[in-house]
């Protein structure tokens, strides 16, 4: 999204009802019908599919969803469908008055002992058994049957106290178990990280043993802040960690800059680590802009398709309490054109593309190194656009997840009221010509898996530094 309204943060419940039994062939239909009639990437991506691959699809989806009546399933189902059209930028999302699973009680061991397990760890050889932390919690990882039990130590959670179990894994560390206080969730991934396997991976929980040493610190806290960070490196290099684009993450963002201004501006290298960023609001990203500019930044703009579920997130904006006067009138005049025009797409900014001019180009930083991966997407995507074209900027890790042709997501909840639908009302008009849904954007420089991500930082500053 390239403009400053308040779309990217303004996700509408579009029609609601009270929960009842999961029927997922009636759900499929709402979803089909919702998606055909509103989506902004419906048309094109048909287009390029072919009607009778879209035919095949649909008649396969039915006859999978007819007979199912477990909500859990039925999402599965309902996520392979849009799938046909983009890997991401639609989510499905339960609401609190879905059908719930039983309820599961957490597993105690009131036999554990903390002091009787330190003792044991002098005799243990076993690489992987210890007393881990990961934020909130202490956990002591020891053998058990068929691999190997997480048990809590301490936490400040509310739910949980020490002794209860918190995750299992299998001794080949392929599979395990995660346990919540309400339910079990399989681990799809399991990864030890750092010199002497010092950062564990379980999907998305991170653990760390104290004596990490510094590039598996700085790992583990990249993946576990739920803030952005920075700090001056070493003489040659500041780097800054950006965990979200999200408009609330703008003011930390903002400050982290502001406290690292002075390093920034008198130091050569700059990196800026995005991994795990997946989007938010292009605002966030505004005061980064002046560190990485060498020349005019162009942004193609985006179009919105106009139907009355759609243009109901504009009528609404209108009448919101708080706008100021000019604000009011903005809103109002957009509602008005894209109610005149139901079937079309519009642009409401009067322009194809927007140019961003800079007075001057900052000799410091000299460099720029951006680290990006699998997990970046949306407005992550949209700086990573716009940084492409600095002469001071490239690129280290992984392609991009792909998810920016189509966006700004709304929701509508079933009318049963067991889950809400996103889908997205904007495409922008670098389509057809340079996609980047499903496709990704790649980097300069591809970090294969032979270099660890705990290393990714290291090897961009030496590339950096290289002479």
């Amino acid at each position: 999204m390239k403009s400053k309204f308040l779309v990217p943060l303004f996700l509408l419940i579009i029609a609601g009802a009270q929960a009842q039994q999961c029927n997922c062939k009636t759900s499929f239909e709402w979803v089909k019908k919702t998606f055909e009639e509103n989506d902004a990437g419906y048309a094109h991506i048909l287009q390029l599919k072919g009607q009778e691959a879209y035919h095949l699809h649909n008649q396969l989806t039915l006859d999978q969803v007819k007979n199912i009546t477990d909500l859990d399933s039925c999402i599965d189902k309902l996520q392979n469908w849009v799938r046909f059209f983009r890997t991401d930028h639609f989510r499905f999302t339960k609401t609190a008055a879905a059908p719930q699973a039983p309820d599961f009680k957490i597993i105690h061991d009131s036999n554990f002992s903390v002091d009787e397990f330190k003792q044991y760890l002098k005799k243990s050889a076993d690489s992987i058994e210890g007393i881990w932390e990961s934020p909130g919690y202490s956990i002591a990882v020891q053998k058990a049957d068929k691999g190997y039990a997480g048990i809590v130590v301490s936490t400040t959670a509310a739910n949980w106290k020490p002794g209860d179990l918190k995750f299992n894994i299998t001794t080949d560390l392929k599979t395990g178990t995660r346990y919540t206080y309400n339910q079990k969730i399989a681990i799809k991934k399991i990864q030890l990280y750092g010199k002497g396997n010092t950062v564990l991976q379980l999907d998305n929980l991170f653990l760390k043993r104290n004596h990490a040493d510094a590039a598996a610190n700085e790992y583990y806290r990249l993946k576990t802040s739920a803030t952005p960070f920075g700090y001056k490196r070493d003489s040659n290099t500041v780097y800054v960690h950006i965990n979200s684009f999200n408009y609330e993450n703008k003011t930390a963002i903002d400050s982290v800059l502001k406290s690292l201004h002075t390093a920034i501006t008198s130091t050569p290298d700059l990196i800026i680590d995005l991994r795990d960023c997946q989007g938010g609001t292009d605002q966030s990203f505004d005061k980064l802009i002046p560190y990485i500019y060498t020349n005019p930044i162009r942004s193609v703009m985006a179009e919105f398709y106009s139907t009355p579920m759609n243009n109901q997130m504009w009528n609404d904006i209108a009448g919101r309490e708080g706008l100021d006067p000019e604000e009011k009138k903005t809103y109002q005049q957009i509602a008005e054109l894209m109610n005149s025009k139901l079937g079309q797409f519009v642009n409401i900014f009067g322009k194809d593309v927007n140019v961003t001019t800079m007075d001057k180009v900052l000799p410091y930083p000299r460099q720029v190194g951006i680290i990006i991966h699998e997990n970046n997407f949306s407005t992550t995507e949209e700086f990573i656009l716009k940084a492409k074209q600095s002469k001071k900027v490239k690129f280290f890790g992984r392609k991009t997840g792909g998810a920016l042709d189509v966006s700004n997501m709304v929701e509508a909840k079933d009318p049963a009221g067991n889950f809400i639908f996103e889908y997205c009302i904007s495409r922008s008009l670098r389509i057809p010509e340079f996609p980047v849904d499903d496709m990704g954007l790649h980097p300069d420089f591809y970090l294969d898996r032979t270099i660890p991500e705990t290393e990714w930082v290291d090897y961009t500053s030496m590339i950096l530094q290289a002479k």
